[in-house]
This record gives C-alpha cells, structure tokens and sequence, in this order.
C-alpha cells in the first residue's frame, strides 16, 4: 500500500446531503448556494425551476454547514431528505458545483454519481424513470 492509499483510507468519509423545496427560483438563493458550494470545497448541484433540488458532497463538517446555511434562508417548503455518510465503495470523486433545468437532468447526474436510487426513493423524476 503506497502512501496515497493509506492516506485515503484513514481519510473520513464524505457526506452527502439531498434537499428539495417547492421551487428554487430567487437568483439571490442560487448565488449564495454556488458561492457557499465553493466556500466550502462541495460539491453538487442545484435544479432551478419547480422542484428546487439541491444536492451536496464533501467532508460533513462543510456539508453540515452548507445545509445549515441553505436552511437558514427563507424557503416556501424545503425539505432535508438526508445528511449522511457516503459508503466508502461507492464514493467517486467529483468536482465543482452544476446547475440544471430539468428533472431528467438530475436523474443523470445521480446515475453517474451512482446515487440514482435517492432520487427514485423520493419520487422526483419517477415520470421521467417510466
């Protein structure tokens, strides 16, 4: 084991944090979502439009903080789905902060992310899965 392997499994896991309001549509909400995002080294992305979605991955202490942050925000509805640890086993390595305008486009990136199943148990994009 060389010492970047040893480094990366003594290395906590990531967090991820999944979000969903009734909208997210305020370009003031969607500055500070990609300013914190990279305050914070999270990554993720923001669905703009109806449903708002926001997805976050990164050490806990900055997901917590980006999710603290977002809830500290005036919200119509929002919801945090979860805030926990990422398996280690299905843990990629992705960067920087995306933003969409579709739900089938958050169906995507879940995929790739191979996270997919947190979207389909919530029921977003459940049209677009059939």
């Amino acid at each position: 084991m060389d010492i970047l392997e040893q480094q990366s499994s003594n290395r906590p896991p990531d967090y991820h944090a999944l979000l969903t309001s009734h909208h997210l549509v305020s370009p003031t909400k969607r500055r500070s979502l990609q300013r914190w995002s990279s305050e914070l080294s999270i990554s993720g992305f923001a669905k703009v439009g109806y449903p708002g979605v926001i997805y976050a991955q990164g050490s806990q202490e900055n997901v917590e903080e980006f999710v603290a942050n977002v809830k500290s925000m005036q919200w119509l509805a929002l919801r945090v789905r979860f805030v926990e640890p990422i398996d280690p086993a299905n843990d990629g390595h992705h960067q920087g902060w995306s933003k969409f305008q579709k739900v089938g486009e958050v169906v995507e990136e879940m995929r790739r992310r191979g996270r997919d199943k947190y979207i389909i148990e919530t029921g977003i994009g459940s049209s677009v899965l059939k």
